[in-house]
């Protein structure tokens, strides 16, 4: 199944959900540039969860990042989607960023709103 996934700094993050979507989606316009270096290091967490995944666009699973200054996109083709899905959410949450997920027109801007 495949599956898109935004983590972003939380400053980027509004009042209005809305907002917050319109001010991403103007960003995904602009040019790819490096991450911060808290979206690398969650990239590199993420990957090691997942190392059979390539990070590269395969027939089958993989799990791709594009990288943007302060937003990661991650393209996702996998079988158990909500397996990893929830695993992506609980890593980075821990580290304080927020993640959009369009498909469920939701922001999780909080380790305690993902329901176990």
């Amino acid at each position: 199944m495949k599956y898109s996934i935004i983590i972003s700094e939380k400053e980027l993050l509004k009042d209005s959900d809305k907002i917050t979507w319109i001010g991403i989606s103007k960003k995904l316009d602009q040019k790819k540039t490096d991450a911060t270096e808290s979206l690398k290091n969650v990239i590199k967490l993420i990957s090691l969860q997942f190392p059979e995944l390539p990070n590269k666009m395969v027939w089958g699973n993989y799990l791709i990042f594009e990288e943007y200054e302060k937003i990661v996109v991650i393209d996702i083709d996998y079988e158990n989607i909500d397996s990893i899905k929830n695993e992506i959410l609980n890593i980075v949450l821990n580290e304080d960023l927020a993640v959009l997920i369009g498909k469920e027109n939701k922001i999780y801007r909080d380790i305690s709103e993902i329901k176990n």
